[in-house]
């Protein structure tokens, strides 16, 4: 494990770091199994149940909640941040998934964005050959570039937002992560991933962690978060309740949480389509 002072170091000039060990493989392991069975009963990766799913299954805010991976981030972002969401990253050996080269900052909706962080943890081992993440290392310098969106079947970004800027200058990285350990990426550092040509399943989830001091910037909806460490003096988002009810609280609770923030994500951006629309006039 890196030191702290070099993790922050690194994370500024190269835009990710890993990997960084979190898990052992009995806990890994017991992870895994939990991911696979949501997926077996409530088909995960083709249902809401994706995202925002730090709200949903009490064995995700046990992982969110880890003291090796709060101290991780509060190394990056300081000792006062919540976890506003998260997403699997599930392909099977031969299905030809693939996610295009994009920001995650990009449809974020608070700032400033670069006091948040995304980190990406491997339930299985992410080799080059299973579709590791590639990184243009320094690109998070670049800040916010223009997207475009390709929508394609295969993509696993739901709208295919793809960067439009040639990024060729950037030295390109492919970041193996053994399973129970994590990568950790600056919002706008310029990424994505190749389709899973293992023969094994590759599973993964990012989660974003941001400082309390992240502001929402559309408010159509209260954005909600769930806190993880220090304090929250600004109260800028609702902080969500901890899945430790039965099923139908915690869900009842996640669908609230994701309607709120779902709300936001589709009206800014229909919000900036009809702005675009009405300068090209």
């Amino acid at each position: 494990m890196l030191n702290h002072h070099l993790l922050k170091e690194r994370f500024e000039t190269d835009g990710a770091v890993w990997p960084l060990p979190v898990f052992d493989e009995a806990r890994i392991t017991k992870y895994r199994a939990e991911v696979e069975k949501a997926e077996s009963e409530l088909h995960l990766m083709g249902s809401d149940y994706r995202c925002k799913s730090q709200v949903l299954f009490p064995w995700l805010d046990e992982i969110v909640h880890d003291e090796a991976l709060g101290d991780i981030v509060e190394a990056v972002i300081g000792p006062n941040f919540h976890c506003w969401d998260t997403l699997f990253w599930l392909k099977e050996p031969g299905d030809e998934k693939y996610v295009s080269y994009h920001q995650d900052a990009t449809y974020w909706n608070f700032a400033p964005k670069t006091a948040a962080m995304t980190v990406w943890l491997a339930f299985s081992d992410a080799t080059a050959e299973a579709g590791a993440i590639n990184y243009a290392l320094g690109s998070h310098r670049l800040s916010q570039l223009e997207h475009v969106d390709k929508k394609h079947e295969h993509n696993l970004l739901m709208r295919g937002q793809t960067i439009a800027a040639d990024i060729d200058a950037y030295e390109r990285a492919v970041a193996e992560v053994p399973a129970g350990h994590v990568s950790v990426h600056a919002p706008f550092i310029v990424h994505g991933s190749p389709p899973n040509r293992s023969k094994f399943r590759r599973i993964a989830c990012g989660m974003i962690f941001a400082s309390t001091a992240c502001k929402p910037v559309a408010t159509f909806s209260p954005e909600s978060t769930v806190m993880v460490r220090g304090v929250d003096t600004y109260n800028y988002m609702q902080h969500d309740p901890r899945p430790i009810g039965d099923w139908k609280s915690n869900e009842t609770a996640w669908r609230a949480a994701y309607d709120r923030q779902h709300e936001n994500y589709y009206k800014m951006n229909l919000q900036h389509a009809e702005q675009a629309a009405s300068s090209a006039v």
